[in-house]
């Protein structure tokens, strides 16, 4: 049976390249100009989405709107932090705009079937920091000091009101924070810091980005 995919991005050349890629490999694919709707009215295996770190919003609102589909992400940038940004994200694989295209219909069928194609560099790193902190200059102290207000319980009104923004300018800030770090809103944030030690009373960021904790005195 072929299997039945949508590809997701707003360049209509990048979509038309990535929907060729994956016909070449066997699939059926649809690249519509209104993914969402089209998603909704047809029966899908997978959703390949083109993406960037630095805009990770519509990936989130394809998962949280159709949270049983299998989405995988062609990244425009190579680095680690795309791929742990778009796993984080809730993508079930990533690969990389320049793979070989046999790579990449590689990654989407084994998505499909339960398996997350990864490699090897982006596996091992993943392991590496799952706990770790983040790397060096990530956050400010003023950002991890944000981050703290809120595990202790301050709201996001009262936190722009003590450090002088607008509700709109502080929530923008933590949106930024939150996607940097890699998680869809503050309960994740504060989980996620939590396990990084940014939220020990009086740390701050090490030379290599690492929270250190304040001594006494």
């Amino acid at each position: 049976m072929t299997e039945k995919v949508v590809v997701v991005d707003h360049v209509p050349t990048f979509r038309a390249g990535l929907a060729a890629v994956l016909e070449q490999g066997g699939f059926e694919v649809a690249g519509p100009e209104s993914a969402i709707s089209w998603i909704r009215r047809n029966q899908l295996d997978a959703a390949v989405v083109t993406v960037h770190t630095a805009d990770m919003l519509p990936l989130r609102e394809l998962i949280a709107t159709f949270p049983e589909l299998v989405v995988v992400t062609v990244l425009l940038s190579p680095g680690i932090a795309d791929f742990r940004y778009a796993l984080r994200a809730g993508a079930h694989a990533a690969v990389q705009w320049d793979s070989h295209p046999d790579d990449i219909v590689r990654v989407v069928r084994s998505a499909i079937a339960g398996q997350t194609v990864l490699p090897t560099r982006i596996v091992q790193s993943l392991a590496n920091s799952s706990l770790e902190g983040p790397d060096h200059d990530t956050f400010r102290s003023d950002e991890i000091r944000w981050l703290r207000a809120l595990a202790q319980g301050t709201s996001v009104v009262r936190l722009a009101r003590n450090e002088g923004y607008s509700q709109r300018e502080i929530f923008r800030r933590l949106s930024d924070i939150y996607r940097r770090m890699g998680v869809r809103n503050r309960h994740e944030a504060i989980a996620l810091a939590g396990q990084w030690g940014m939220l020990v009373p009086g740390a701050e960021p090490d030379r290599n980005g690492h929270p250190v904790p304040a001594t006494g005195s």
